[in-house]
């Protein structure tokens, strides 16, 4: 059914009828709406509501007729009228945005219409993406609903997002909602291990990998890879044998299963990225990488605050779990041993983020060496170190057949200190010569505080 400007002005009407009916809903009216839903004098009265709320008066229909100097009293007494009751305002409330959020897209698509540039056609979709991303009504948890629901949670198994190098399971606890950051430098392996994981979780859930700097054949050739044991040398030069054929043939059934799709998504903001999402219904979103994300802002370190603020709101209003890949700034590339400080460009990354890994080569001159995955920040859990052997020609991370990189971990550094200390007198053993064994040419005269 096609809403109309008179449905919009019903249901405003009837919310603000309502209000006025019983002046207990009006906090209500006033958190789970705003001006912009609202027309002509109903934006009027709207706001007269707000003042008196605001200022600790009451709102009831007298209040609302002198804060409007008397010009809208036949008004309201009509929105009396025709509000039967204040027993259906959260319908109204639902029916009024709704209404209003079609009438601005579709004012909006007037626009786009006539535009006469691609900047300004953005600028128009960049609009219509936001009020499709406005927030829902805020919601309030008392203590006794928080304790009832902890009893009910607390019976259920719990379910985690699960890594595709197990020894991790037990140390990160990431649901919807989260935000996760993976920090490296260049050629570290984020963007293999982001699609090995993408592989994984794409076998339970509907996975979205947002590449701005791959395109989807080259993301496809190492996915492949990765599932069929094919070398990237191999693929690349189009040199696959008859066995390797086969290998593809075996596994293309499962692949085309994976519940995984790549977005080539040069140019996005988060608001194109959570348009598409949405449409999609993408559980799990994989952006390589945050920097190049487009964004507003009067200077870099602006514009990728806005991205990691966007991007966190994104993942809690949407109930979805967004992994992003970042660059680390090359100062601290020489240490060898990355920090959150080392996220590039900006500190709100570190604060928005409730888990931070960082991938960095155990020896930065050996291309083909171990790296290190650090837990920097993880708000559920423990930050130790994991030592990973990548193997490149198949686009696989596993843990390193050593154990956890310990130097590290707190649990490396109390063993350590342990092995550091000096054992006790009675425990020390010595391999003593003889007390008859004669000295060196020269040493009783140094013994007795002569110079040879």
């Amino acid at each position: 059914m096609a809403v109309t400007e008179q449905d919009w002005l019903q249901a405003q009407y009837s919310v603000l009828g309502a209000a006025l009916i019983e002046p207990t809903v009006t906090p209500r009216v006033l958190t789970e709406t705003s001006v912009q839903d609202y027309s002509g004098p109903c934006q009027a009265v709207y706001t007269a509501m707000q003042k008196l709320f605001s200022a600790g008066k009451p709102t009831d229909v007298v209040a609302v007729a002198d804060m409007l100097d008397g010009l809208y009293n036949s008004f309201l007494a009509q929105l009396m009228d025709i509000t039967p009751s204040a027993a259906n305002v959260d319908y109204y409330i639902g029916t009024c945005k709704a209404q209003a959020k079609v009438l601005a897209i579709r004012n909006l698509a007037g626009n786009l219409a006539n535009v006469g540039s691609v900047d300004q056609a953005q600028k128009i979709l960049d609009q219509a993406n936001g009020i499709m991303a406005q927030k829902q009504g805020i919601r309030v948890v008392t203590m006794r609903d928080a304790l009832n629901k902890f009893a009910e949670r607390a019976v259920k198994p719990k379910s985690y997002l699960t890594w595709p190098i197990p020894e991790l399971n037990s140390r990160l606890y990431v649901e919807p909602g989260d935000f996760v950051i993976l920090g490296g430098y260049p050629s570290a392996g984020k963007s293999a291990l982001a699609i090995q994981c993408a592989a994984h979780w794409a076998q339970k859930k509907r996975v979205g990998f947002y590449s701005l700097e791959t395109g989807d054949e080259k993301l496809f050739d190492r996915q492949l890879s990765m599932q069929v044991g094919l070398s990237m040398d191999k693929i690349k030069n189009n040199q696959l044998t008859e066995q390797d054929w086969e290998a593809y043939a075996a596994a293309s059934g499962h692949i085309a299963e994976l519940q995984l799709e790549l977005v080539p998504a040069a140019g996005m903001t988060v608001m194109d990225i959570r348009a598409t999402a949405l449409y999609r219904r993408h559980e799990i979103i994989i952006i390589d990488y945050l920097q190049l994300i487009q964004s507003t802002g009067s200077s870099r370190y602006e514009q990728v605050t806005n991205i990691s603020l966007g991007l966190h709101t994104m993942a809690q209003s949407m109930g979805v779990t967004v992994v992003a890949l970042s660059q680390l700034a090359r100062a601290g590339r020489e240490s060898g041993s990355p920090t959150m400080a080392s996220l590039r460009e900006s500190g709100q990354i570190e604060q928005d983020a409730d888990l931070i890994l960082l991938l960095y080569l155990e020896d930065q001159d050996k291309m083909d060496g171990p790296r290190i995955m650090r837990i920097a920040k993880n708000k559920e859990g423990t930050c130790p170190s994991i030592k990973l052997d990548f193997d490149g020609q198949r686009q696989i991370f596993r843990k390193a057949s050593g154990d956890t990189a310990a130097k590290y971990s707190s649990m490396g550094r109390k063993a350590k200190r342990q092995s550091s200390k000096k054992p006790d007198a009675e425990q020390m053993t010595y391999d003593m010569l003889p007390s008859d064994t004669p000295l060196p040419d020269g040493w009783d005269a140094k013994l007795q505080g002569g110079s040879s």
